[in-house]
């Protein structure tokens, strides 16, 4: 409906003195003469003639609506969600890897001690970086896979920023008995990082997939064939460090006593622990981690977060 010159400036007045100068209803009435519920019924009338258009302005690339039914679905502390031009593995692990970059200064304040796992999209995070705003990073698991992909890599380019204190592993994520890995766990470099785990506040991690094989820690020459189809009977789809799970989000613990890693009661003890993790490949994996509740935050992408709303 159309309003006459005079109407409009008096509710773009009163809008403005509310919305822009930020002057309450209150104080409005008494500057105007009208009463309060007066003013109340025009700033109403306002939106409703176009005069006032509210704008919701978010971070370029994240789904709102996706982001807030993750949360909600998956009562999660935070959910983000990327929007992603093409449904592949690669792309979910550039873009999230990037994206996770981004949002480090919102997780991880000055205090925080930070906690990394291996996996290719915290190396893309790390590359991406530009600082840290703590002082202090731990790796949470040994090196799993090749290692310009490993924690390694990861700890090394987060150390590389001025006064970053590391706490590297420089062992094998999986040995091949459990003697080997009290031995290796004994080890002084090894021990001051396993001390560690106590102590860290933020974990950014990812999420391997066992079914279908996308997994740096199924690669881990230590775990042999009849291993793997072993754990694979047992129901293993996912893991997280060192932390093996089920489609129902129970916990496997038949490799604890070989892993050099944060145990399942230690990752879980830690405040705020972020999975990073998308694409086709990792969708079961991320379902299943998500129903272990061994994470608070979730970064992940559209296609998958589609996915993971429709199971």
């Amino acid at each position: 409906m159309d309003i006459g010159p005079l109407s409009s400036v008096q509710l773009a007045h009163i809008a403005r003195e509310h919305f822009v100068n930020r002057k309450s209803r209150v104080e409005i009435a008494e500057e105007t003469g009208l009463s309060r519920f007066k003013v109340g019924r025009m700033l109403d009338e306002a939106v409703e003639k176009g005069i006032i258009r509210f704008e919701i302005v978010s971070s370029p690339g994240i789904d709102l609506d996706l982001s807030m039914r993750m949360k909600q679905r998956f009562q999660l502390e935070h959910a983000v969600v990327i929007e992603l031009p093409v449904d592949t593995d690669a792309e979910a692990q550039s873009t999230l890897g990037a994206a996770a970059a981004g949002l480090v200064d919102e997780l991880v304040g000055r205090d925080d001690i930070l906690g990394v796992t291996s996996g290719r999209t915290l190396n893309v995070m790390a590359r991406r970086l530009e600082g840290l705003p703590c002082h202090a990073v731990v790796q949470l698991a040994g090196v799993a896979g090749p290692i310009q992909e490993s924690g390694l890599e990861v700890i090394r380019r987060l150390a590389s920023f001025p006064g970053v204190q590391p706490w590297p592993i420089y062992a094998s994520l999986v040995m091949s008995d459990a003697q080997t890995a009290g031995g290796m766990l004994r080890q002084p470099g090894i021990s001051a990082a396993v001390e560690m785990f106590d102590e860290v506040t933020v974990a950014m991690c990812s999420i391997g997939s066992w079914a279908p094989p996308n997994s740096l820690m199924m690669m881990n020459p230590a775990i042999g064939d009849d291993d793997r189809a072993r754990l694979l009977r047992r129901g293993v789809v996912a893991e997280v460090a060192s932390t093996l799970v089920t489609d129902a989000g129970e916990v496997i613990h038949d490799l604890d006593d070989r892993c050099i890693g944060v145990t399942e009661k230690q990752l879980r003890a830690i405040r705020s622990r972020v999975g990073i993790a998308g694409g086709p490949a990792k969708t079961r994996a991320i379902r299943a981690v998500l129903g272990s509740g061994l994470l608070t935050s979730l970064i992940t992408d559209s296609f998958t977060a589609g996915r993971l709303l429709a199971g």
